[in-house]
């Protein structure tokens, strides 16, 4: 028996614990590489330390930690690999005795005739973990026993009841779904996905793992998956598609076919429906156009949100959706923050489901009887982009100059007796750490922190279109903070949660506290069309500007929060900071026409021109 090396010291054990090298044994337990208890390891254990598959790493620092722990991935995700073709390979070998396979139909139709064909290559994974509960005419067994194969053995290699059969059987899909829940038949290859997507994916992915944090993904299989074939399919493709890139691959044959069977799916809804698109079939076209973000393919991803838009219209925009499925609203929101730049189709959303759409007419800071006054020349959407570039200025506008106003106007002095007012925008505080530092951590996909980013920033536009109402409206933002700030320390009361996991707090009431009233979907939409022209200014002068977005989004929260802006209960903290605030140069955010020329790029067409829709009334 081999013995194993106890380090004496921490740092030691802690190496030890970072290191590479594990391999597993025959029942899946992992054990250390020298370790010469196994069979076949004491032979391995003679042979020169230069062919031994450990080492012992001396890591000091949080950088050679995350060194250490990505090779000891790679090493363990090559080995699987490994492993996997070797399965397959012997999987495939002729054994006398077997029939011939008949070609199997892919037609959309015959979904369980693919499913044999799929079991029956991973037979040899099936017989590993269900070896108890496996009958005896497994194909697998029969090889192990001389490759003989019985007559009855035959019959269950072809799915045909033998006369014995006095009792029907499930078969193998009994076991994975005894209550028939799926809406189609799938293998234990396509039965695992259901657990990467539910379990693994969102904690990847979003970092949204812990116990009191929303699982969305959860609530897609619920709403979405269970019910019809298309999202059941589309959820296949999205798994499938991530579980490849965790291994090391962009694509496997797996995450291939899924794909281009939701694709057919969705062409063969899109076809045989008269009345609308159902919410399943929003979904799987939703999802298509994430799995072609995290390809790099924008042309493809841009095709998939053109036809969303369309659908979104036909369901009477997302304020008929809002109505009638305030969940795939929210489904549909967050999949267009993560929307590539160059596969944004429009200004926005459409919020009716008219053409031409109209705004709505809620937002204060918005004036939706101005249209501009644009040459018919420059192209059907220019003038929706051009407008949206006016919004978001006039916003901009609009929330410096109540900031400005609040902080000139006169105010109650402070009392002794006046209990101290809390800042919670601060930069030890949780939610300033949350949206000024995104962590970057393996998503699983390569290459997609830029997720987060656009995540972050559509919190501080949450945050920031509740500030400008709150101004307009003499509220007290302090009150909206708070519910935030309670928020956040229920999803995880000893460290921070996830930006996403923060971004659907503000999803789950159109960006309004838990239990108020909310509206019609307006924040939502409108922080969408903010993001939306914001990612025109991502790559200008090397990402300065985005840069400078960010922080001006984050200088208003916190002015507010440190000059007790709208809030009555003032204290010489407030008073100080906002005799401070005034002693600086009241200078704009930026020059606008600049602002105009960096957003637009070729369509900048000048100051613009308005006219109004209608005549004014007297």
């Amino acid at each position: 028996m081999g013995t194993e090396t106890h380090p004496a010291d921490s740092e030691a054990i802690n190496a030890r614990a970072e290191g590479v090298g594990h391999d597993e044994d025959a029942n899946g337990r992992p054990h250390a590489a020298g370790d010469a208890s196994q069979p076949g390891r004491a032979a391995s254990s003679q042979q020169p330390s230069a062919q031994q598959n450990f080492e012992f790493v001396l890591v000091t620092d949080e950088g050679s930690r995350r060194q250490v722990r990505r090779h000891a991935m790679r090493q363990y995700m090559r080995q699987r690999r490994l492993e996997g073709i070797a399965r397959l390979g012997s999987s495939r070998v002729s054994i006398s005795g077997w029939a011939a396979r008949e070609p199997v139909d892919a037609s959309l139709d015959s979904p369980g005739l693919k499913v044999k064909a799929e079991e029956a290559d991973d037979g040899h994974e099936e017989e590993r973990i269900n070896t108890k509960g496996r009958t005896r005419g497994n194909a697998l067994d029969t090889r192990r026993r001389n490759h003989t194969v019985s007559g009855h053995q035959e019959d269950v290699l072809s799915n045909k009841p033998s006369a014995s059969d006095h009792l029907p059987s499930p078969g193998p899909g009994g076991k994975r779904d005894p209550f028939d829940s799926y809406p189609i038949s799938i293998s234990q290859q396509d039965h695992k996905l259901i657990n990467h997507y539910v379990v693994i994916y969102p904690s990847m992915m979003y970092k949204l793992s812990g116990p009191n944090q929303k699982n969305p993904i959860m609530e897609i299989f619920r709403q979405f998956a269970l019910q019809d074939r298309l999202p059941f399919q589309a959820m296949l493709a999205i798994a499938s598609k991530h579980l490849a890139s965790v291994e090391g691959r962009s694509e496997s044959v797996q995450s291939l076919a899924h794909k281009i069977q939701s694709l057919q799916l969705i062409s063969k809804q899109i076809r045989d429906t008269a009345d609308g698109p159902h919410d399943g079939t929003i979904y799987a076209v939703a999802t298509m156009a994430v799995i072609e973000k995290w390809s790099k393919d924008a042309s493809i991803e841009r095709m998939h949100f053109k036809g969303l838009a369309l659908m979104i219209r036909k369901r009477g925009g997302m304020r008929g959706l809002r109505a009638s499925s305030p969940f795939l609203e929210q489904v549909l929101y967050w999949v267009d923050f993560s929307c590539a730049p160059k596969a944004i189709v429009d200004a926005s959303l459409p919020w009716t489901g008219d053409v031409p759409d109209s705004l709505p007419g809620k937002l204060q800071f918005l004036s939706p009887d101005l249209q501009l006054d644009v040459p018919t020349s420059d192209g059907e959407g220019v003038g929706d982009i051009l407008r949206a570039c006016e919004d978001f200025l006039a916003f901009f506008r609009c929330l410096h100059e109540s900031e400005q106003a609040i902080l000139k106007a006169p105010f109650r002095a402070p009392t002794e007796e006046a209990p101290r007012r809390a800042n919670l925008f601060h930069p030890s505080s949780r939610l300033y750490s949350i949206l000024t530092t995104l962590p970057d951590y393996d998503h699983g996909i390569r290459d997609v922190r830029f997720i987060d980013e656009y995540t972050c920033l559509a919190c501080l536009f949450y945050l920031n279109v509740a500030l400008c109402e709150c101004y307009l409206h003499g509220q007290n933002f302090d009150e909206y903070m708070a519910w935030l700030d309670s928020e956040v320390k229920q999803l995880n009361p000893t460290s921070n949660p996830s930006i996403s996991a923060l971004m659907w707090l503000f999803l789950e009431n159109g960006g309004y506290p838990r239990g108020e009233c909310s509206d019609e979907g307006e924040r939502s939409w409108f922080v969408s069309r903010m993001l939306r022209v914001a990612k025109r200014l991502e790559w200008n002068r090397q990402g300065t500007l985005w840069d400078g977005l960010r922080a001006i989004l984050i200088r208003f929260i916190a002015t507010q929060q440190e000059c007790g802006l709208g809030s009555e209960n003032l204290g010489k903290a407030e008073v100080f900071a906002r005799q401070r605030r005034l002693n600086q140069r009241d200078d704009f955010l930026w020059d606008e026409d600049e602002m105009r020329r960096e957003i637009l790029g070729d369509l900048y067409r000048g100051a613009p021109v308005y006219r109004m829709s209608q005549p004014p009334i007297p």
